[in-house]
């Protein structure tokens, strides 16, 4: 839905109303590429010695090698040496066969980020360039002609920690307390529920319908990788 603000607003809820469902995956193997990677040191696993790069708007997964892993800075430059691994698995929940809502389950946290677009993906989502990394957020239809790429824009970020119940009762209604919705502001805003695929110092990677997310929180402590969150995103010409 979009409302005229004097600004253009979006305002985009995802997950208040989930369903079950079946998917099945075909993995086809590959054979193994090694040699030496270059990229943004995101997040690494020092137990396992994998490294995950950003490089060109995408990230990347490396097996190697503990020696290499005690060098790596966060956010800092970095070329490993190693096997290029596929996606992290991500375990699978099956939920029960009805709608599911969301409802507050703990403090939220906030952060103000600025920085400059670096690429606005045709699906609506904006890579920014930011001092806290690189931050992946949903934009309005339309973008490219609201934000040029390499221009400066502020990001409101608000996180909200949520834990899913079922939706019962007349009507529809949830079980439980249900969110209120914000109320518009300039800029482009939305409104995304999802479970975090990735924590590290207060970089919050999202599960959304248009590919993951990523946010910067100051608490990031207080989150964990397979909790629930609502993540709310205000971009703002600088």
């Amino acid at each position: 839905m979009k409302r005229a603000v004097m600004l253009v607003v979006v305002l985009a809820v995802v997950g208040c109303a989930l369903t079950a469902g079946a998917q099945t995956t075909v993995v086809v193997a590959q054979p193994a590429l090694t040699g030496k990677f270059s990229g943004e040191a995101w997040t690494w696993d020092s137990g396992r010695s994998i490294v995950t790069l950003y490089d060109a708007g995408k990230q990347f997964r490396v097996q190697t090698t503990p020696d290499q892993i005690a060098r790596l800075q966060h956010h800092g430059w970095a070329t490993v040496s190693g096997t290029l691994l596929g996606p992290e698995p991500i375990e699978t929940v099956l939920l029960p066969a009805q709608p599911m809502s969301s409802i507050p389950n703990g403090p939220a946290a906030s952060a103000e980020v600025t920085g400059q677009i670096s690429a606005i993906d045709p699906s609506g989502v904006a890579t920014i360039d930011s001092a806290r990394g690189p931050l992946r957020v949903w934009v309005a239809d339309g973008a490219q002609s609201r934000f040029a790429v390499g221009a400066p824009v502020k990001v409101l970020i608000n996180v909200q920690p949520v834990r899913m119940v079922a939706v019962s009762g007349a009507g529809g209604q949830a079980s439980g307390p249900t969110m209120s919705t914000p109320a518009p502001i300039p800029g482009d805003q939305a409104l995304v529920v999802g479970r975090i695929l990735s924590a590290n110092a207060g970089t919050l990677t999202v599960e959304s319908p248009r590919g993951p997310i990523t946010v910067w929180v100051p608490e990031g402590s207080a989150f964990k990788v397979g909790d629930f969150v609502q993540i709310q995103t205000v971009v703002q010409a600088g």
